[in-house]
This record gives C-alpha cells, structure tokens and sequence, in this order.
C-alpha cells in the first residue's frame, strides 16, 4: 500500500472554522521547521512541521521541479511552492508564523557543497520568508531518521530561540560565555537579507566603494572589534545588529563584545555619566565621587581581564578598535598595553554639553576630565555626532572627525509590511497595552506617536502637555472628540538604563492631574518588549511623529519615521536639525515651546494639502538620496575607510607601527602610512567620496 502523506489544511473562505479563525484576537503564533531532501534529477521531498509550543502538525510533499532548467532554477521553484504552501495554510487558519528554520539532510548538504550556487536558492527561500511572510528565518543542518522528525527537530528548535510568551519578538540575544561577544543573527543563523537587498537600496558609487574597501579589509585580513555595555536597548546596539549583520556578508573580520551587566555599575553610567554629560540633571547626589570611579573602574578591568585580554584572542589579535561611548573607556589604556599596534576609535553618540563641561568646578567639567585624562585621550580617533556644541574641552579638532548615526533599512525596524502585517501589529499592541493598564488603539481614528525610550532627556512631560493644547484646539474648533487623534507613547527597555522604569511612572502619575485626566484614556503609554516589526508597524501607522528631546545625539527614530514619509514634528535640540528640512521634512520648534508643538499638529491635523505637501516631499528621489547617509551600507563604508586607512597591517608598515607616537602627544591622528592627519572636525564621507589627503 502506498505511503500516505499528510498535508496542511486550508480552510474554506466563509466556512465555519474560516469565520471562527478571523474572530481571534490575534493569530496564534506558529514556529515552523522546513526539510527539503533533493531525490533525484528535479524531484525534491520535503516536510513542513507546524510547532505551536504543544502539538506538531505536519506537512509531506514531493516537488517535481522542470528538468530543463538548472538546478538552482529548480530550487527556486521549489521555494515558490513552499512560500505558496505555507502562506496559505497559515492565512486561512489565522496563524501567525513568527519563525522558520529551513534545513535539509546530509544528502542534500553534499548536493550543495559540490556546487556552491545552489547555496543562493536556500538563502533567498529564508529571505522571502523575511520580507514576504515577516518571519524570522534561520538555516541549519538538520539531523533525523526522517524527513518529518528533521523538520520537527528544527521546528521545536526555533520555538526554542525566541520568546514564545509574546508575539513578534525577535531571536533571544546570544552572547559567547567566554569571551561576551555578540553573536548577532544566533551567530549568522538567522538570515534575513543578501547583498543584492542591501545593493537595491544603495546608490552605484557608494555601493562600489563598499565593496572595494571590504575586498582590501579581506586581503589585508584586517580584524575590526566594537565594544560597548549592551547587546539590545537603545541606538548604539541597533547599530551594531546591522552592521555586523552586513559585515558578515561581505567576508568582513568584524566583531561585537559587550560586558558582563551589573545594575550597580550601570546606575552610576547612566545617572553620573550619561544623564551629567547631556546637562538633564544639575543635582549633586550625581555628582561622580571616588567610589563610584572605583567602582566603575574594577568593574571594566575585571571585564577586561575576564573576557578580552591577554591570550583571550580578543584584543591581543585586533587591528582596529572602536568603543562606542563612556561606559567601556576604562579598558582603553588596557587595550593600549595589550596591543599597542591596535588602533582605537572613540565613538561618542549623546550630546555632550561643552560648556557645561568647560567650567571648572561643575558636574560635567569635574567628570569629563576624568574620563578624558585617564582614558579617552589614549584613542587615535575621537568620533563626534556632527553639532560643533557636541565635541567637549580638550579634544583637539585634528583628532575629531565627524559620523551621523544610521538604521537599516532591512530590519524589523524599517522593512515593508503588508496590511495584514500592520493590524496584527496593532492588535499585539493593543494586547500589551491592556496588560499595563492603558488604552490601546482604536482601528478607526488616527494617533501621532513617539517612540523613544522613557528617559529624562527624551521630553516626554513636553509630548503630554503638547497633545492636551492640542486637543484643546480641536474641541475649540467644535471637532467631535471621535475624530481627535490619540497619543502614542511607547518604546523598549536596555539593561543598561535604570530610569526607565522611574520615568514611565512619572508620566503615568502625570496622566492622573486634572488637566490630563479628560484626555488619559486616549493616550496610550506603554514599555514595549523587544520587538523591532511592533515599532516598525505604529510607526507606519501614525499620522506623524514627534521627537521632543530636550538633548539629543543624532535620533535614529527621525531618520526612521521620515523613511515612511511621516513628517516628524521636533524641537531643535543636538543633531536633529540636521535630520530635518524645517517645513519640507518636518517642523522644527524651539525647546521647550509646547503651544507650538500643538499649533504645528493642528495645522498638520486640519489642512490636508499642507499635511500632503510634506508627504510628497519625503517621497523624492532627492529625499531618498540624502537620507541614504543614514543607512547601514553608508555608514559601513564610513566605518571600513578608517579601518582601511589607520590600520598598519598589510601595508608592510612594520617600522611605522613601531614608530608610533603615544596618542596624547600629537595633534591629529598617526594613520597606518606614518603621516600624521589634521581631521579637523570633518565628515567621515568628506575624505573617501573627494579623495581628500
């Protein structure tokens, strides 16, 4: 009797059990395993396995691909009947599929090693995973007695990656016990996007100079490491992901290392170091004292001598070192004796009062010296955000050059989604923000919405006050209050940011004042688990941003919001006007000035041709081109110029290295060819796009 296979269900539209799917309130989350076994010449079996944390259901198929074509055409056959197969089973059931781990036998695996091309069919079957079905996709060999254990096994595996208690949450961080470095994708499992995404996005003559400077990091095998406090939470780490995500891609020697967490450490980082260098807080219990500076200190060496030193093969073996801002600068002088060959780059990202910093005796002066003298100045390079106000006392311009910051416009955070996508993100919010008391969105009215985390500079209490005006002009105007739009306040947590949480309480308690109350149960306040597809889904959403800093780096959330042609209302504050073309882009208002804020969203609210026009505008092909500097593909050139042009290896510059004077002792930057540069405060992009020497 001949096998019988079992096959995924689809239900009817307009059956029962159809009818009864749709009245969930959000689809159940599934975790699928894919096993392809290739038979013979375009014949393929393959098994689908349905994991939903209790019960497996199963999926047998064989695929007859068309003989006239190679084998990789047949593959990519294969992928549309899979795509196909899956899509449809998952769309009538109303299921979700949050991840997938595609795989194939031993059999298959030699089929490929023997010819590599094949390897590029089974990659773009997980990238269309990515970006067609918005789920999460991770290739593995796959182990079993049978093709339907096999994809079973990868099923419960991919359940077993995530964080199954709440939809659309993205892989758990992996972080190596031995030496805390970052493995970004479950350690290049998961993969979302090839090359040719990140080329579709990308202008010609960048692309080429990404690619001619990471075939030089290749032949000079040059070894580039990133540190900072974090592996997820805040901008620094959203970077990161993405760079070392595109790295990997182009055979780049490029690697993450965070430290090993603790609150005790991280309160004095973020209160005494971070909050006192952006001038959020002029009270002296932050004052930076002896024992917190030794504290601090222990906590870097012990991280340092733990994870990354001598005979750790970190970085004894590095060629470039870049330290994303205060909280890791004690291992500089470390790295220094360690290595002495390595070069060092300090990448700062918060906006640093400099004259708050210039006067003697004050919180800041008193704190930047000390991170200064000891520690940052050990560095060849100091990276600035590109506000002249950011650069502190003491960092010579001809050792500063200047980087803005960047997203990826592939990942979760900015990558397009369907309207199916977009209301099951709505309801997941929806669902998260009924189990923390506050409102959740209506299907039918618009919001205005800032995403950021709960932080002191991020200038919250300003978003309330500001949407109250608001929403007093409206009822002035006579609006019925159903059309008034709501207010979403939302964003994730770091580890490494202990005033989150006192914050987030703050505008709650706010909300409860008499001249809030009438308009709480509209605005919707919510800390949201690490989901990069749920910011992705409000922000496209909303009817337009705010961004009401009161200190600001360079916000990668105004780069994100103008990218989905949503006009960002901001205040002038750190590097946001230079993200913003004030009444082309957005609209620029003073700090602090909350009865504009609310008389720009009026006007935005109420004139829709004058809401159009700035739609339009961050529609041209002149916006998309200038928005591309802030894009991972342009921000990794930047990154493998300095690599390229510091490092001494692969260059025969042995004397050089050895003639390398201390960092301390020179004005400019000692680059890998002997000659010492004069930066002089510039972009990154000015000495590699006009070839300036």
């Amino acid at each position: 009797m001949a096998q019988v296979r079992r096959k995924f269900s689809v239900l009817e539209a307009g059956s029962p059990r159809y009818v009864l799917a749709r009245k969930k309130a959000i689809g159940k989350s599934i975790y699928l395993g894919v096993a392809v076994s290739y038979s013979s010449e375009g014949q393929f079996d393959w098994a689908c396995s349905s994991y939903d944390g209790n019960e497996f259901v199963v999926h047998e198929d064989t695929f007859n691909a068309s003989t006239t074509v190679t084998r990789a055409d047949q593959l990519k056959q294969l992928n549309d009947n899979i795509i196909r197969t899956v899509h449809d089973y998952a769309a009538s059931h109303n299921y979700r599929i949050q991840a997938v781990c595609v795989g194939c036998d031993d059999k298959t695996a030699n089929v490929v090693a023997e010819h590599p091309k094949l390897k590029d069919p089974i990659r773009e079957m997980c990238t269309r995973f990515w970006f067609d079905l918005d789920a999460t996709p991770c290739i593995y060999t796959l182990r079993g007695l049978s093709l339907n254990e096999e994809a079973a096994s990868a099923a419960r595996k991919t359940y077993d990656w995530f964080t199954p208690q709440f939809p659309g949450n993205i892989p758990r961080i992996a972080v190596d016990p031995d030496t805390n470095e970052v493995l970004v994708d479950m350690d290049g499992h998961c993969h979302m996007a090839d090359l040719k995404h990140f080329e579709e996005t990308t202008d010609k003559p960048t692309w080429d100079k990404l690619l001619q400077l990471a075939e030089e990091c290749r032949q000079r095998k040059l070894k580039i490491l990133f540190f900072n406090s974090t592996p997820q939470g805040g901008g620094v780490a959203l970077m990161r992901h993405a760079t070392i995500r595109l790295m990997r891609l182009l055979g780049v020697d490029c690697r993450w290392f965070v430290a090993k967490p603790n609150p005790d450490v991280f309160v004095i980082t973020k209160r005494k170091f971070h909050n006192v260098l952006q001038g959020v807080t002029d009270d002296e219990q932050y004052r930076l004292h002896q024992e917190d500076k030794q504290l601090w200190t222990e906590w870097c060496e012990q991280n340092f001598d733990n994870y990354w030193g001598d005979g750790k093969g970190v970085v004894d073996t590095a060629d470039i070192i870049i330290m994303d801002d205060p909280q890791l600068c004690a291992i500089i002088p470390r790295i220094r004796k360690l290595n002495p060959a390595a070069r060092i780059i300090y990448r700062s990202h918060i906006e640093v009062r400099s004259d708050l910093a210039s006067l003697a005796g004050s919180m800041q002066h008193d704190l930047w010296d000390f991170l200064w003298s000891g520690f940052i100045s050990h560095s060849d390079l100091f990276i600035s955000h590109p506000v002249a106000g950011f650069i502190p006392p003491r960092v010579p311009h001809a050792k500063v050059a200047l980087l803005p910051a960047a997203t990826d416009e592939l990942d979760g955070l900015n990558k397009k989604m369907t309207s199916a996508d977009l209301e099951y993100y709505r309801r997941v919010f929806n669902r998260c923000a009924e189990d923390q008391g506050s409102p959740g969105i209506s299907a039918d009215r618009p919001y205005v919405i800032q995403i950021a985390r709960f932080d002191p500079a991020k200038g919250i209490p300003d978003v309330v006050e500001s949407y109250r005006n608001f929403r007093a002009q409206l009822a002035e105007k006579s609006i019925d209050n159903e059309q008034h739009p709501q207010l979403l306040i939302c964003g994730h947590g770091s580890i490494d940011d202990p005033d989150g949480t006192v914050i987030y309480e703050q505008i709650i308690e706010m909300l409860a004042q008499p001249e809030y109350s009438p308009y709480a149960m509209d605005i919707c306040v919510t800390r949201l688990p690490a989901s990069d597809q749920l910011l992705c889904a409000l922000l496209r959403n909303s009817f337009c941003a705010l961004q009401l800093s009161h200190r600001e780096g360079f916000e990668i959330k105004v780069t994100e919001s103008l990218s989905k042609y949503k006009p960002v209302i901001a205040y002038r504050s750190g590097g946001i006007p230079l993200q913003i073309e004030d009444g082309k882009t957005g609209i620029l208002i003073e700090r602090g000035n909350t009865q504009g804020v609310a008389d720009a969203l009026t006007r935005l609210y109420l004139d829709n041709s004058y809401y159009q026009e700035f739609v339009n505008e961050l529609r041209t092909k002149e916006q998309d081109t200038k928005r591309q500097e802030y894009f991972t593909p342009f921000q990794s050139v930047n990154w493998l110029y300095l690599a390229t042009q510091l490092a001494y290896k692969g260059n025969g510059n042995t004397v050089v290295a050895k003639a390398q004077p201390a960092a301390q002792d020179i004005e400019g930057t000692y680059m890998g060819n002997g000659e010492v540069r004069d930066w002089k405060a510039t972009y990154v992009r000015e000495f590699w796009q006009n070839c300036v020497v």
